[in-house]
C-alpha cells in the first residue's frame, strides 16, 4: 500500500460530463510528498465498478467521486490528509451527510444532517447544517464525495443500481469501528449538477432489511389475544407487513380455544420477530396485566395492538421519525379509520378537538386540557398512538399505582402520564391505523360504560391532585359537573336495558362521592371497584 498516493476513483458514463470532473481535480493543490492518480471504472454496476478500481489501485488515499461533481476548493486534498492524519480511526470522509437516518432509509430525506453544497443546474446553495469543530460524525455521508483510508469491499452483492451502495459503505465502515465524518468548510467545496434522481426500490429494501437494526431503535408491538383468531391473524399481518424493520411482534394469548395457537405455528417457523406466550387460564385481566408488564430493555418504544384492528403499512416507520426529530415530544398519534366486520373504511367521525385541524406540535398540558374539556379520547385507542417507554411510569401503562389490575380506560390514563412528561405530536394528513367496530368488541359489553364512568373519575381526582391539565377549582367543578350528567345517562341506559351489575353499584357510590365533593373542598373518597369475573365483563368475548 503507498502511504504517498491519492486515486480518485470515478464511475464513468458520459464523457463530457466525466471531462469536465477531472478539468476540476487538475486545478487541485496536490499535498507535498504526494502523487496523484485518476482512475476512471465502468461497467453496469457502479459499486461492483468501485471495487474493481478499488483492486487496481495501491494508493493508501482513495476518493470515490461521482461524475457529475466539480471541485470548488484547489485545497480540498490538502485538507482530507490533514484529517486522516490527525485521526487514524476516520475511515470514510465527505462534504455532507446525515448525523440521523430518516426511518425510510434515504440519506438526503435525514431530517438531521450537515455540511454544505451546491446542488443542481441553477447551482443552488444548499446548507443542511454548519460543523463546530472540524468535523461532524455521521451514519451516513453523501455520494457526492468520499475519501477514505481504508480498504473495505463495496457490497455490490447488495446493490445493483446505483443508489445505497454508498450509505451501505459508511455502516460497513462503522461496523470495523471507524469513524464516518463530514468534514468542516467554510464555503461549499463541490458542485453537484445534478436535478433528480430516481430511488430504487429493490436497493431501498436491502439496505434497510440489511441495516435497519443499528440504525434504529427497536420497537415492541404487543398483541393480546382472545379467541379471534380470524381478526388476530389480519392484526399480526399488519404488524409484520410494516415498513419499519426493527420491531419485535409480543402476543398473549388467553384464548380458550386452540385455533389461534394452531395458526400462530406457521408465523413462528418463518418470523423470528415473533413472541409467542399461551395463557390459556388467563382472564382478561390477567392477560392484560401480564401484557402491560412485559418489557424488553432494548425496546425503545412499545405499540400496543388490539387483536382486532390494524396497523397501517408505514405507522411505526412515520411515529419513530417524529420521536427521533422532536426530543420534547412524549406522545405520538394520529387519525384513525373506523372500519366495520370487513375492514371497509366506514364514514364514522371520531373525536376530534377543532384546534388540531392540521398536523402539529400541541403543548402537552394544552394537549391533556382538551381531553378533560371534552371527555372524549382523541388521541386514540391503545392500537393508535406510539409509546416512548422512558415516559412510562415506572415502565407501566397507567397513571398512578392504584391502577393495576383494571385495564378499562388505561389508553386514556395512560396518555395523561405521558403529557405530564412532555408534548404531543399530531398527524392529521394520514390515518395510521384502523379501529374495527363488531358487535362482540369490549366497548359494547353491558356492564362497560358504567364501568368507563368510574375510571373517569378516578382519572379526574387523579389530575386534580397532581395538579395536571385542571388548573383551577371552577375548571375542576365543571369536569365533576359534567361527569355527573354523563355518569346518570349510563344509569338510564342501564336501567333501559334492565342491566344489572356490581359496576352500576360502583357507578352509583362513585356519583355519590363526586357529587359529595363538591360541598367538601373537591376532596373525593372514591369506593372501591367491584366488576369483573362475577358479570363476566373482565373476560374478553
Amino acid at each position: 500500500m503507498n502511504w504517498k498516493k491519492i486515486a480518485v476513483i470515478i464511475y464513468r458514463t458520459e464523457e463530457d460530463v466525466y471531462n469536465q470532473l477531472v478539468s476540476s481535480i487538475k486545478n487541485l493543490v496536490v499535498p507535498k510528498g504526494c502523487t496523484l492518480d485518476i482512475l476512471p471504472v465502468e461497467g453496469e454496476e457502479k459499486f461492483a465498478a468501485y471495487n474493481e478500481g478499488m483492486k487496481k489501485s495501491d494508493a493508501k488515499f482513495k476518493i470515490y467521486i461521482d461524475e457529475k461533481v466539480s471541485l470548488l476548493d484547489k485545497n480540498l486534498l490538502q485538507n482530507i490528509m490533514k484529517l486522516f492524519k490527525a485521526d487514524k480511526k476516520i475511515g470514510v470522509i465527505g462534504v455532507s451527510g446525515a448525523i440521523n437516518f430518516s426511518t425510510h432509509g434515504v440519506c438526503l430525506d435525514s431530517a438531521k444532517r450537515c455540511g454544505k453544497v451546491f446542488m443542481g443546474s441553477e447551482k443552488k446553495l444548499v446548507n443542511w447544517g454548519d460543523i463546530k469543530s472540524d468535523y461532524q460524525e455521521v451514519e451516513s455521508v453523501d455520494g457526492f464525495l468520499m475519501a477514505t483510508q481504508y480498504d473495505l469491499e463495496w457490497r455490490e452483492d447488495l446493490f445493483h443500481s446505483n443508489s445505497f451502495g454508498d450509505n451501505a459503505q459508511c455502516l460497513e465502515f462503522r461496523r470495523k469501528g471507524y469513524k464516518v465524518v463530514v468534514m468542516n468548510t467554510d464555503e461549499p467545496t463541490i458542485w453537484f449538477n445534478q436535478d433528480k434522481w430516481m430511488i430504487d426500490g429493490t436497493s431501498r429494501e436491502n439496505f434497510l432489511n440489511e441495516y435497519s437494526q443499528e440504525l434504529f431503535p427497536l420497537v415492541t408491538i404487543m398483541i393480546p389475544t382472545f379467541n379471534r383468531p380470524h381478526y388476530f391473524r389480519l392484526a399480526l399481518e399488519s404488524a409484520l407487513n410494516q415498513t419499519y424493520r426493527n420491531i419485535e411482534v409480543v402476543v398473549s394469548d388467553n384464548s380458550t380455544e386452540d385455533d389461534t395457537e394452531n395458526l400462530m405455528q406457521e408465523y413462528l417457523q418463518k418470523d423470528s420477530r415473533i413472541k409467542y406466550f399461551r395463557h390459556k387460564d388467563f382472564t382478561a385481566n390477567d392477560n392484560w396485566n401480564w401484557a402491560r408488564h412485559y418489557d424488553n430493555p432494548k425496546a425503545e418504544y412499545l405499540n400496543w395492538l388490539m387483536d382486532d384492528d390494524l396497523f397501517y403499512p408505514r405507522k411505526i416507520e412515520v411515529m419513530v421519525e417524529i420521536y427521533r426529530n422532536n426530543p420534547d415530544v412524549s406522545l405520538v398519534t394520529s387519525v384513525r379509520d373506523v372500519i366495520d366486520v370487513d375492514g371497509r373504511v366506514v364514514p364514522q367521525r371520531m373525536p376530534q378537538p377543532e384546534a388540531l385541524n392540521r398536523t402539529m406540535k400541541v403543548s402537552g398540558d394544552d394537549a391533556g386540557r382538551m381531553m378533560f374539556h371534552t371527555g372524549k379520547n382523541y388521541i386514540g385507542e391503545p392500537t393508535t398512538a406510539l409509546i416512548r417507554k422512558k415516559f412510562l411510569r415506572n415502565n407501566d401503562m397507567c397513571w398512578t399505582e392504584e391502577e393495576d389490575g383494571f385495564y378499562s380506560l388505561v389508553d386514556i390514563s395512560t396518555w395523561c402520564q405521558l403529557l405530564t412528561q412532555g408534548n404531543l405530536f399530531w398527524i392529521q394528513d394520514q390515518p395510521l391505523s384502523a379501529f374495527r367496530r363488531h358487535a362482540k368488541q369490549v366497548t359494547n359489553w353491558a356492564g362497560n360504560g358504567a364501568v368507563f364512568e368510574t375510571s373517569w373519575a378516578r382519572i379526574f381526582k387523579t389530575a386534580w391532585e397532581k395538579k395536571a391539565f385542571i388548573h383551577n377549582e371552577r375548571e375542576f367543578r365543571y369536569s365533576l359537573i359534567n361527569w355527573l350528567y354523563s355518569a346518570s345517562l349510563r344509569l338510564v341506559h342501564a336501567f333501559q336495558a334492565n342491566y344489572e351489575g356490581e359496576e352500576l353499584v360502583t357507578l352509583e357510590k362513585t356519583m355519590e362521592a363526586v357529587a359529595h365533593s363538591l360541598y367538601n373542598d373537591y376532596k373525593i373518597d372514591l369506593p372501591p371497584r367491584y366488576y369483573g369475573e362475577k358479570t363476566d365483563t373482565g373476560r374478553l368475548s
